[in-house]
This record gives C-alpha cells, structure tokens and sequence, in this order.
C-alpha cells in the first residue's frame, strides 16, 4: 500500500530567521480555493500590518468578472455588532437605557413589560427567531413593511421566561433596529451610516438595497442538486433589515474592528459592556470565547449566498476576516488563518480517496468513545460508521487502515494509533486546525 502524504503547514519557510506567513496562508488558501472551491475575499492584519489579503473566483460568474479586495459582501448577522453600537451610542447619549423595557418602544408587544433591551441585545428574550419560522420564508421575497415583519413573530409563545436563557433570536435585532428608528427619529440606514459608519471611516459599508447600483458587488451563489453553480434564493431586505442587511469588505471590516477597539465609535466603557459575555459567552452583537488559548471576539454571519467571519483576538491584536459569496464555511477558513498566525498544526484541504480494506478491520475500531462530546462508532453492512447522540449516522470511509474520513466532506477525520499486532492503542478526531484525543469507554 502507498504511503499516504499530507500537506503540513507546520513546517516553516524560512525568512529573515521567522516564519513567512504570508506564503504559508497563501498555500493554504490555494487548496482552499483549488480543491474546495473557495470563492470570497480574506484578510489577516497584525499589529496594523497586513499580513495577507487576497481574492478568489468570482463575483459574476454569468460575466466572468472576478472577486478582488474592494469586492463589496453581504456579511449577514456580522450586521448585529453595527446595531449593537447604535443602541450603546444612543445610551451613552442618554436617549436610552439598555435596562428599558420593550414596551416602551412597542406598546403592544405581548410581555414586552418582562423583556429589556439588554436581553434584545444578548439574546435573552426569549422571542422566537423569525428565520426559524416556515412561514417567513415564503414571505422573504417581498419587501415588507415592519409591521408585517414584527407580524411574523409577535405573538408567537416566547420559548422561555425572558432573561433565563440564551437563543439566538434575529427578532430581537430587528426589534432593536425599530428602537433606534424611534429614539432617533432617522430611518436605521440613515442614523448607522451618519453616526456609526462614517465614525469609523469606513467607504465601503452600508445597509444593502435592492435598488441601488454599487460598485464591485458580489452575486450570491449556491451549489445546485446536480453539483455546478446556480444564484442563491432571492431574498429581500427588508428582512433581515438590523440583524442582517449590511454588505461591507474585508478592508472595512478590519477598520470597524480596530475602530470599535479603540473606542472610535462608544466609550470605552460601553465598549467594555458590548464585550462582557452575558449567557452562552455572548455579549452585545459579539462572541466572546477562545480559540484554543487565544481569546477572541467574533461573529459570523449567513445570509442566503453568502458566509461571513470577523474575528478578533485581542491579546494578539490578530484581526481574521473571510467572506465567501458562495456560502462557503467562512468560520472553518477564519480558525484556520488564525491556527497558522499561532504556529498551529494546519492540514491544507486535499480531496481523501476512499480505498478498499478488509470489513474485518472495521471490528478493531468499533464502541464507545469521548472526545468533545461521546461518540460511538458502528459497523452495519460492512461499513463502518459514527453515531452521536444528536444528529445523523455518517459514514467513514477508509483512507487506510488506520485512517477513516467523513463521508459528508466535511473535512473531519478519525486516525487510530495501533501497535504490531493491528490494535488500536490511541483514536484521534481530526479536522484541518484540531486534533482531540477520543477515550475508550
């Protein structure tokens, strides 16, 4: 049997006696775009340096007209830190208070007297998410007007008492567009582009509409049922309107994030209070967590045709941005920029070939394991498979007989550590920036 070689992006080049990140990102996004067909621009920014910013494919496929690096995006929820600012703006005005209740914006919000801004905010509310709802969808063509949108959820049963949990509610940042509306008197992509956008510097950045003709916009795509390209599902803005309707590029994302950072935009102190995790490490409009020991602040976003990450991590002062016009994982592209800037072990994308092994072997491998979470693995009709508590059975393929890949291309893989004999003395989960040791049980 051929041995089987994988592309590392852990052994350095060397430049001036340090790493050439730069080259090591741009091999990695090649196989991104070459293999996994990666379209969409990313960004990677260091201590004000650009480490590496590059476009891929197209913006027109129909008129073969390329993405470059003032390609304009729709990055979906990306939007809900920009509403975030505008409410924290016009509390530190004192126009409004994040503790205020609903009801004092919308009347005849059934419960509206039980559920604040700050829960809006931090998704706390318990209001139920309208994009979860079957019936939006049909509706998301037209170009509604807030009330038929607010319509769609008002008086659906909130999924718990407001403020006990976390669920990400996209209702809650339209309600929260509508609140700046009527504290401020302006149309929300008026009051954003006159007091958030232009506060940070950004030319690139705005509220999308329909009707307006801009310069290097991206068309959104998706992969049709028969595998080619076809245009994403139409949907109008009006609906995603405060939670999702901004378009931007990775420049000005880079630019918001060092103004919001260095208190351009709020106070330093409410922008403390955006970046204090509430339930579900969630702050105002932003995440708060790690990756691996890194402390990031991040969000990403999906909107029919497009996938968007923004990524900070403070302590590095490392800003990652990927935005793909094809829905394309942006997340999984922005983890992996950031593993290589932090000397972590990063599998280039590659096509894994499925090979013909004895069924037998299979029978080494199955039972019960922990990684993250528990995990088992199964053997039926001389395939072997991986099974978890929540979600479907997936079928692993051999690459060897040690190695085993997802059959859903997902990029996840499970590799044993085996003695002479052929027994299995270590089982490891694999992804392209993550390996976790999974336990016997």
């Amino acid at each position: 049997m051929k041995k089987l070689i994988f592309i590392l992006l852990t052994c350095p080049f060397i430049l001036h006696a340090q790493k050439n990140y730069q080259q090591l990102i741009d091999k990695y996004m090649v196989a991104e775009a070459g293999i996994r067909e990666f379209n969409g621009s990313v960004m990677v920014v260091q201590k004000g340096t650009t480490i590496y910013q590059k476009a891929f494919g197209m913006a027109d496929m129909e008129l073969n007209v390329p993405n470059i690096n003032t390609t304009k995006y729709r990055i979906g929820s990306v939007t809900k830190q920009f509403t975030a600012a505008c409410i924290l703006q016009l509390a530190e005005q004192g126009k409004l208070n994040v503790d205020d209740k609903l009801t004092k914006y919308i009347p005849d919000y059934p419960k509206g007297d039980s559920i604040t801004i700050h829960m809006l905010l931090c998704h706390t509310s318990g209001i139920k998410n309208y994009t979860s709802l079957p019936e939006f969808w049909p509706k998301s063509i037209l170009p509604l007007s807030k009330d038929s949108m607010i319509a769609i959820f008002k008086h659906k049963p909130l999924d718990f008492s407001p403020g006990t949990k976390f669920s990400y509610s996209n209702s809650g940042y339209y309600l929260l567009g509508v609140i700046v509306e009527k504290v401020s008197g302006k149309n929300f992509s008026d009051y954003l582009l006159e007091n958030v956008i232009r506060k940070a510097g950004l030319n690139n950045t705005a509220m999308d509409r329909l009707d307006s003709i801009l310069l290097n916009r991206a068309k959104g795509y998706d992969k049709s049922r028969f595998g080619g390209w076809q245009h994403a599902q139409y949907i109008s803005m009006e609906g995603p309107y405060s939670a999702g309707a901004m378009f931007s590029t990775t420049e000005d994302l880079v630019k918001w994030t060092k103004a919001l950072h260095n208190n351009q935009v709020i106070s330093a102190g409410y922008t403390k209070k955006m970046m204090t995790p509430n339930l579900d490490q969630y702050g105002y409009g932003i995440g708060i967590d790690s990756f691996k020991t890194h402390p990031r602040v991040s969000h990403n976003g999906g909107i029919p045709g497009f996938s968007s990450s923004l990524a900070y991590y403070p302590q590095d002062d490392l800003c990652v941005v990927a935005i793909s016009n094809t829905g394309y994982n942006s997340d999984k592209i922005s983890e992996s920029l950031a593993a290589i800037m932090f000397d972590f072990p990063v599998i280039a994308p590659y096509k894994p070939k499925e090979v013909k092994i004895d069924p037998s072997v299979f029978d080494r491998y199955t039972g019960k394991y922990m990684a993250t979470n528990p995990i088992e693995l199964l053997k039926r009709d001389n395939k072997m498979y991986r099974k978890v508590e929540r979600g479907p059975e997936i079928e692993l393929k051999p690459e060897s007989e040690t190695r085993f890949f997802y059959a859903d291309g997902s990029d996840r893989f499970i590799e044993f550590e085996v003695d002479k004999s052929g027994k299995p003395v270590k089982a490891w989960f694999m992804t392209v920036n993550e390996k976790v040791e999974m336990k016997k049980l």
